[in-house]
């Protein structure tokens, strides 16, 4: 038999793309004829030419035409489907949500392959798709490739895995803790923490737990690993011989409005209350008795043969322009958010240039304002010594003392005179002279005319020297109060403050 596959893409290892390199090579070790159509080749094409399967990304290059064509992703089986006319097809559809994987409606197309039963439940529904042509074939593992079965500690587990999943900080925070809680270390791999690994086979028999949903929850009980099914905003419960099946229909994966159970310490406890190794046992047999690469390849082969025995008469034209008017909606909304989204990208580069223009003309107006107020006769001195500042501070009552040992204790601890230390150390380190003004030393201050400025000119001018030579970013808003230099500037000493 002649079989070409289709794939939108084979530029990495996960999802369709190791199903297209897994179920062509064993086509080929079963000795048919097997080829892959694919608009956008990629480095899994090698590992397909080293099983002798040749891929394409031009359809007219095929070698041969095909007895059948196995459809993943709707723009490329569309293709190979109106490049040759009258040969049969499959579809099978490996997600609901993804825009690539929704199901073409064609009447060449025998078979829709869902991969649980409520995938097929979605399809009959979604798509007005007939229930006689929706097959289900459930993910499989290459036991082959899959060979090491661990075995369970009988006293409990202690190594858990989050296999591929992608959580928001605060579940992945809940899942650790709750985890460390139950005496479980945690590691996690997946794209989504820079870390994808290609060989899962070598590492999977090492845990005890696997949180995991379909085809990874399916490699991880074939290797002797309890599996927990958690998604984002659900968590699961433990896979056990009991709930297989139930679990098998869904594709080992939690489903809303099902259940409202989140990720917790007591949650994971209740999954690993009354551990069982021969159960989890029973599960990784029938996994590995049932949920095959050979049992997939078989299925497959008898819906190729029952599509070849049963040719459709019709005419392609309709279902050709029905596809192509959807798509005509599809991609121009599709199109239509990738230019708001491109607008509001230029959008936000435009307001932070505007903010960070701001910033700049604030920071270069405080600087103007601390050179003339350093520059003014009589406001402070050149070079200020410790003992100026010292008569400076302590004769305008900007600084307390017992506050500042009670706030800094490593200057309690030092026995050092607490304005000393201010002095020569707390300024340049940003420490606050004094507890935040309330209205009574608001006024005492605002008595003293321009010496809260002067102190605070001070302090800045320290700040800003130090910055320059340790050659750090410009001096940020601590240390320093803006908004009390302004208004000691424009509220001159007998003037009302209304």
């Amino acid at each position: 038999m002649k079989i070409l596959l289709t794939q939108r893409k084979l530029e990495g290892f996960g999802g369709t793309e190791l199903i297209t390199l897994e179920l062509a090579s064993a086509w080929k070790r079963h000795g048919h004829d097997v080829c892959v159509y694919c608009p956008r080749p990629g480095k899994v094409c090698d590992l397909l030419a080293s099983n002798g399967v040749a891929s394409y990304d031009e359809i007219e290059a095929l070698p041969w035409r095909p007895d059948v064509i196995h459809g993943h992703h709707q723009l490329p089986v569309m293709v190979a489907l109106t490049a040759f006319g009258d040969v049969p097809a499959i579809y099978a559809c490996h997600g609901v949500r993804p825009w690539v994987e929704q199901a073409p409606l064609h009447p060449r197309i025998h078979a829709y392959v869902a991969t649980s039963d409520k995938m097929a439940a979605f399809l009959a529904t979604k798509h007005d798709i007939p229930p006689e042509r929706i097959s289900v074939v459930p993910n499989y593992v290459d036991t082959q490739r899959f060979s090491r079965v661990g075995t369970r500690p009988k006293e409990g587990a202690r190594k858990a895995l989050l296999f591929g999943q992608k959580f928001q900080s605060d579940e992945l925070a809940a899942l650790e803790e709750a985890c460390a809680a139950n005496g479980l270390s945690l590691d996690k791999i997946g794209a989504a923490y820079g870390n994808l690994k290609t060989n899962p086979e070598l590492m999977l028999p090492d845990y005890d737990v696997v949180f995991a949903v379909g085809r990874s929850a399916v490699e991880a009980m074939a290797c002797g690993c309890a599996v927990i099914p958690v998604m984002p905003r659900l968590a699961g419960q433990l896979v056990t011989p009991d709930s297989f099946d139930t679990w098998a229909g869904q594709n080992f994966s939690p489903r809303f409005f099902t259940g409202a159970e989140q990720i917790s310490t007591a949650w994971l406890a209740q999954q690993l209350d009354g551990w069982n190794p021969q159960e989890i046992e029973t599960v990784t047999a029938k996994i590995r008795a049932d949920f095959t690469l050979g049992a997939a390849v078989a299925r497959f082969e008898e819906l190729y043969t029952r599509a070849l025995t049963h040719p459709v008469e019709a005419d392609d034209t309709d279902a050709l322009v029905a596809h192509l008017q959807k798509l005509a909606v599809e991609v121009d909304e599709n199109w239509e958010r990738q230019q708001g989204l491109e607008q509001t990208q230029v959008r936000q580069r435009d307001l932070l240039r505007d903010q960070t223009a701001a910033l700049r003309l604030v920071e270069d107006q405080v600087r103007t304002l601390s050179r003339c107020l350093l520059s003014a006769p009589g406001l402070i001195p050149t070079h200020p010594g410790a003992a100026e500042w010292a008569h400076a501070i302590e004769q305008n009552g900007v600084f307390d003392r017992d506050w500042y040992l009670a706030t800094n204790p490593d200057v309690a601890d030092l026995g050092m005179d607490p304005l000393l230390h201010y002095i020569t150390h707390g300024a340049e380190e940003g420490r606050e002279p004094r507890p935040a003004s309330d209205a009574a030393t608001e006024a005492q201050l605002y008595e003293a005319g321009l010496a809260l400025m002067q102190h605070t000119a001070a302090q800045l001018l320290v700040m800003t020297q130090t910055q320059a030579a340790q050659e750090k970013p410009p001096l940020s808003a601590k240390g320093f109060d803006f908004i009390k230099v302004w208004k000691a500037l424009f509220r001159p000493k007998g003037r009302s403050k209304g």
